[in-house]
């Protein structure tokens, strides 16, 4: 198998896994959620389901598109379009040379993110590997049970585990809690 597949397999979760942080860090305040397991660390395999695979080998990207579903132990993610930018070893800039790392992953949307009692939704989703970032946007939800949280955009800083959620326009960031609700 060439590099560049064997890279598009292991990497494709990753947005999935790292966006699954979200809705654990938003709603709490804790990481004990269904999402904290999730990680760049999981051992659990990644199943990717979509209507085509196209390889760019020269731009270093790769793009599943139609219905694209992606589950790694208990979240799920789908997306109607997964987009992965990679960085080659020989440019330099990145891994060893002949290697390939993830850049960026883009989904296009609707986007959500399942896992046990927790969805995130949005329009877009974008993993960014060199800030550490995930950004969801487009009229963002986070729930749990009864409990949901809205905004127009939601940034999760990947390593310090930190969300916040912002308004857009004359949208501000609601949250409805249910007393006894989902913890």
């Amino acid at each position: 198998m060439r590099p560049l597949l064997r890279s598009i397999l292991l990497a494709a979760g990753a947005l999935a896994l790292t966006a699954g942080g979200l809705a654990a860090q938003t709603g709490a305040e804790q990481r004990s959620g269904a999402f904290a397991g999730l990680g760049s660390g999981s051992e659990e395999p990644i199943r990717i389901d979509a209507d085509r695979l196209d390889v760019f080998e020269r731009e270093n990207r790769a793009v599943y598109a139609g219905n694209v579903v992606a589950v790694q132990g208990d979240t799920t993610m789908r997306c109607a379009t997964l987009t992965i930018f990679f960085v080659r070893g020989d440019d330099g800039q990145g891994p060893a040379e002949g290697a390939e790392a993830i850049d960026r992953i883009e989904c296009d949307g609707p986007v959500t993110i399942l896992s046990q009692d927790q969805v995130a939704t949005g329009a877009q989703a974008v993993y960014d590997r060199r800030q550490g970032q995930v950004v969801l946007t487009g009229d963002v939800a986070l729930s749990q049970g009864q409990n949901v949280t809205r905004g127009e955009r939601l940034v999760y800083d990947v390593d310090a585990g930190v969300a916040n959620i912002e308004s857009g326009g004359s949208q501000r960031v609601r949250g409805l809690f249910v007393p006894g609700g989902a913890q």
